[in-house]
């Protein structure tokens, strides 16, 4: 079955992307689209916030896209995550409608529910809390807040939920929690202003891979989810009981006791 399943991954060549790619290849048909190709013949070039046949074609014939494309930076301005985070999120969903994609699953961010950093009497934060998008937070004693950035996520999941229920697909939403660049080793991280908070929320390489491999193949039946997506840290906050159940997630790492190879 998974031999002949067609995944289409936006993003491809960033860091969650490639680190995808690398865990799927030669187990999946994979096409993949990056704005920036870094010269990988394999990659399509694409830049998602202007609708192009060019591009939008390499959607025919895919079961499930894999949409990791945006601008990573949290602190990003509202005019700079336009193009790249809304207008490429509504293109990449079109896209995937009219050619009959079965599935997408979709990269939204711990940020959409990042204002609960700063309300502690909420004990667990699970997919079914209100939105609270952005979080105040300090960098070289800048302060910065990612309100934009959450705002945007929580309008693509949003959006993927008026898809789903138009449209003869289902879609994930995954609130990604802190994917560090390279090996992402929990001894690795650097440390800074809100350490305790992005490292409560860390995701290995291996439970990112194995989450989102599982929502690319859990048997759900149509409709729209969303899952909280982190390693099984001890003393989060973050509830992933619920991506534990619904797509069959099983962490292997904790940030305090990192267990990776």
């Amino acid at each position: 079955m998974s031999d002949e399943k067609s995944i289409l991954i936006t993003g491809a060549s960033g860091n969650l992307g490639s680190k995808l790619r690398q865990h799927l290849q030669g187990r999946y048909s994979l096409r993949l689209l990056d704005l920036n190709t870094k010269d990988d013949p394999e990659i399509i070039q694409a830049d998602l916030s202007l609708w192009d046949r060019a591009w939008v074609s390499a959607f025919d014939d895919v079961d499930t896209v894999v949409h990791l494309a945006a601008d990573p930076r949290a602190s990003q301005s509202w005019e700079r995550l336009i193009g790249p985070n809304m207008d490429a999120l509504v293109n990449v969903f079109t896209a995937a409608a009219q050619a009959g994609v079965k599935r997408v699953v979709y990269a939204s961010s711990n940020h959409a529910m990042g204002g609960y950093k700063d309300v502690p009497e909420v004990d667990k934060i699970t997919t079914d809390l209100p939105p609270l998008p952005g979080t105040h937070y300090e960098r070289n004693g800048q302060a910065l807040n990612s309100i934009p950035y959450g705002s945007a996520k929580l309008f693509g999941e949003r959006l993927g939920k008026c898809y789903a229920d138009i449209y003869p697909m289902s879609v994930i939403a995954v609130r990604i929690g802190w994917v560090w660049r390279g090996d992402n080793r929990a001894e690795d991280l650097p440390v800074g202003g809100g350490d305790s908070w992005l490292r409560l929320m860390w995701l290995s390489n291996r439970d990112y891979c194995q989450l989102m491999e599982r929502c690319i193949e859990a048997d759900l039946d149509g409709g729209f989810a969303i899952v909280n997506g982190m390693s099984n840290n001890t003393g989060m906050r973050w509830d992933i009981e619920h991506t534990r159940r619904l797509v069959e997630y099983e962490p292997e790492d904790d940030v305090k006791g990192d267990s990776q190879p």
